[in-house]
């Protein structure tokens, strides 16, 4: 824990597996560009073993390539360490039995998502705050203000029953008529800076360390094989916690497929999130980037747009 005066440590961790070579070091590199903050460490948690479940339809690459990405990365200062993580059933138990108060908890969820493999990933961190991401969120910083972490730090030192802090999830998209008709968003009311948010996702979040470990544990779930963001939100909910996002500032965005048509044009993407480029009208949910098959178009087209006007 940080003493009286000094800037609280803060941990980056991001788990990866097989699903993940063939975009990992373009996205880290860019989230490294983002977020552009000074961790007291950047993990990366290597799942080594077969997907399963929905990851099973993912394009994959080979686990060597992977490793062999993962060296680069920690040669360029991107990651400091690569924890790999141990399927020794003694050491999985007591991972859960920490976290769950219970060591019968399944090791993935019944989608084949990740439990075991994120409690582990955090269990590595020695930070007072843990920013986690999935190793394909992207991330828009708005450089007028400081680093949406400190704010989120900020607004967690205040507010005690805040457990996890988000920046805002996804750029603008038109949700009425009108702003579907005017590609424009309409009028609105200023917004707080904070808002409670009615779930917790597992996708980013920045975590309140000894608040988890020394008040919020033991995980309580609802549903046995639910997802781990489903136990957390239901734990919060039967325990009187919270997590609140940001309105402003820095935003997130989540590539929902990996296929040919996002591969083909991460690089594109990439420079678009980086750059708060984005198409107003778009399909699917705020924080969700839709890339398969037409639901590219948009994103293209507003790619070639700002590109164009830059010229």
């Amino acid at each position: 824990m940080n003493t009286l005066g000094q800037k609280p440590k803060v941990s980056f961790t991001v788990n990866a597996c097989i699903v993940d070579t063939p975009f990992i070091d373009k996205i880290l590199r860019s989230m490294m560009r983002s977020l552009d903050y000074p961790f007291s460490e950047k993990l990366v948690a290597l799942d080594p073993g077969k997907p399963s479940g929905k990851y099973l339809e993912r394009q994959t690459g080979k686990i060597d390539e992977l490793r062999t990405k993962l060296v680069q990365l920690q040669t360029e200062g991107i990651i400091d360490r690569v924890d790999e993580i141990p399927w020794d059933e003694e050491l999985q138990k007591s991972v859960l039995k920490k976290y769950f108060g219970r060591d019968d908890i399944d090791v993935k969820d019944f989608d084949g998502a990740p439990i075991y493999q994120y409690l582990f990933a955090l269990e590595q961190c020695t930070g007072d705050y843990i920013l986690h991401v999935d190793s394909d969120v992207l991330f828009y910083r708005d450089v007028t203000r400081k680093s949406w972490i400190d704010e989120g730090i900020e607004m967690l030192q205040a507010n005690p029953s805040v457990v996890i802090a988000t920046c805002e999830g996804g750029p603008p998209q038109a949700k009425s008529f009108l702003e579907k008709l005017t590609g424009r968003p309409a009028k609105s009311k200023p917004k707080k800076l904070w808002n409670k948010a009615g779930n917790v996702s597992t996708r980013y979040f920045l975590l309140d360390r000894q608040r988890l470990e020394k008040q919020v544990l033991p995980l309580v779930q609802k549903d046995i094989k639910e997802p781990l963001e489903n136990s957390i939100t239901h734990t919060f909910k039967v325990k009187g916690f919270e997590r609140w996002s940001m309105t402003a500032g820095t935003w997130a965005i989540h590539p929902v497929e990996h296929g040919e048509n996002f591969i083909k044009h991460l690089d594109d993407l990439i420079w678009a999130v980086e750059n708060n480029v984005y198409p107003f009208k778009r399909t699917g949910k705020r924080w969700n980037m839709h890339t398969d098959g037409n639901d590219i178009k948009p994103w293209l087209n507003a790619i070639a747009q700002a590109k164009s006007a830059m010229f």
